[in-house]
């Protein structure tokens, strides 16, 4: 066995008969792929792992099945004598996930992580069950329960299922909206993927999300078991749900399918017993399609954007424009006031507080808000809300309306990041906040740069007539103001700086710069 930075080969004969490989790093698991994907023994190794490689690591190739050992080598990367160790900025172990994403896992972490995730499933679980929600463990967490009694190594996260008694999408997205209250309530992190999965977090001392529980909806339509975002077919009945039982995680007392291995063989199929890390959900397109209509997607980006604002280690860096930013905000009426939409660590939010205005920086982040609420500045507060949400930005909007001043928007290199649907769910909340001659300023990419990729945001772009086509469509009205090449860590990029206004309203006091 041989590597570069880039590709890992192995030989071929090693690989006749297995189905899925594990690779370890000095003896704990980083990496599971099926062999199929390893054609003539080449591996290509994943770019996000490709940036750890400096150093050397003991690599171990075996059979997920069985743990058998098949090959191991000593290998070195670069010119560095120290051994390799793939970790994030706050220490936790990281290992390629089910969807090929470098994320934290339980292998190779602390067993008080593990203990406390548990305790915390079990709290949320009562609560649930008070609020009257049918709830049993699902997914990795039902799986590991029935293979060893305990959670999965690889897993990063416990997973719960509620049944919900209606058919309709709009009554189904009403229960996980009292589910969301119920759990807000008590005072819980709710981050929302779907109208049908929300995320709960939990912090640790230094305000990172240290772990988290999802929890998805199921529900019968036309005798058929759906369950978003995967799942939908006719193998599960009610009666092999519910009841649920209750079982020991790890001596922890959950809730589960009253026949486990129903929903199991539905999801991961008759041979779910056999271990395979690798294993992803062939949801076909029409389903997919079928539940992202029904329900949205609110999660677009929020995940790249959670593990770049963790890399800063808790710094706060300096504005790009702080003139520029300053300039803006010392020009607005008296009396008006800020929000800074996609705030990021808060830095520019600070210095629109420093020019008396009252401004309020919201991001979907946690890590950057964590960021920036420690460096927060006198008249600058931050909250919590996702712009792909619509229903969360509608709500934003009307507290901001409540208030009775008039609010300015700063959206400075969001947009390009926003996805067809999400961008009409911003011009939306635009139409309903820009009032009393209130504008949106801010700046957005517009080239297609040579280093694009689907899963960074930061390399998507929005051209000019992109904007005014789409905001054609709504009672706004957009002012190119100036057009440059911006420097980015990446290169440089052509950035064009704008100004929304309403159409509805007087735009006497504008706020132009």
């Amino acid at each position: 066995m041989s590597s570069s930075k880039r590709v890992l080969r192995i030989d071929p004969a090693l690989l006749e008969g297995v189905g899925t490989i594990d690779v370890l790093f000095d003896g704990r698991r980083v990496w599971s792929v099926g062999t199929d994907d390893i054609p003539e023994g080449r591996l290509v190794w994943p770019k996000t792992m490709r940036s750890y490689f400096d150093g050397r690591t003991e690599v171990s190739i075996r059979d997920s099945a069985n743990s058998e050992e098949l090959v191991t080598t000593e290998l070195r990367f670069g010119r560095s004598e120290r051994r390799i160790e793939l970790r994030d900025a706050a220490g936790r172990p990281l290992a390629m996930n089910k969807w090929q994403r470098l994320g934290p896992v339980f292998e190779g972490g602390n067993v008080e992580l593990r203990e406390r995730l548990l305790e915390n499933a079990r709290s949320l679980v009562a609560l649930l069950e008070r609020e009257a929600f049918d709830v049993y463990i699902v997914g990795g967490s039902l799986l590991g329960y029935m293979r060893t009694g305990g959670l999965l190594p690889h897993d990063d996260d416990i997973d719960l299922a509620f049944l919900s008694k209606h058919s309709h999408p709009a009554d189904i997205a009403l229960d996980s909206y009292r589910m969301e209250s119920a759990l807000a309530r008590a005072g819980m992190t709710v981050v929302r993927h779907s109208l049908t999965h929300l995320e709960i977090d939990f912090f640790d001392d230094q305000g990172h999300v240290e772990h988290y529980v999802d929890i998805f909806t199921g529900y019968f339509r036309d005798g058929l078991y759906c369950q978003p975002f995967a799942l939908r077919g006719p193998e599960v009945t009610p009666a092999d749900l519910l009841p649920v039982q209750r079982v020991e995680v790890d001596g922890v007392t959950l809730p589960a399918p009253k026949r486990p291995e129903a929903w199991l063989e539905y999801a991961y199929g008759p041979n779910w017993l056999v271990p395979d890390p690798s294993f992803v959900f062939n949801t076909s397109q029409w389903t997919r399609r079928r539940f992202e209509n029904n329900f949205g997607v609110y999660n677009r980006a929020r995940v790249y954007w959670e593990k770049r604002y963790l890399s800063l280690d808790g710094v706060q860096p300096k504005a790009p424009d702080e003139a520029g930013v300053v300039a803006w905000a010392e020009a607005l009426p008296d009396g008006a006031a800020v929000l800074d939409l996609g705030c990021g660590t808060g830095e520019s939010t600070n210095l629109i507080a420093s020019t008396g205005r009252r401004v309020m920086g919201i991001d979907f982040s946690h890590e950057a808000l964590s960021i920036a609420s420690k460096n927060a500045v006198p008249g600058a507060t931050f909250a919590y809300t996702n712009v792909n949400d619509r229903h969360a930005l509608f709500a934003l909007g009307a507290s901001m309306l409540a208030t009775g001043e008039v609010w300015h928007v700063r959206i400075a290199d969001v947009i390009h990041g926003l996805t067809l649907a999400n961008r009409q769910a911003l011009f939306e909340f635009l139409e309903l906040v820009l009032r009393g001659g209130a504008v949106a300023w801010g700046t957005t990419y517009t080239d297609l740069p040579a280093w694009y990729e689907r899963g960074d945001p930061t390399s998507w772009h929005y051209p000019e007539e992109w904007f005014e086509d789409e905001l054609s469509k709504h009672a706004l009205s957009v002012e190119f103001v100036s057009n440059g090449r911006q420097e980015t860590q990446r290169g440089r990029r052509d950035q064009v700086e704008f100004f929304v206004r309403s159409t509805r309203t007087s735009t006497t006091d504008n706020g132009d710069r």
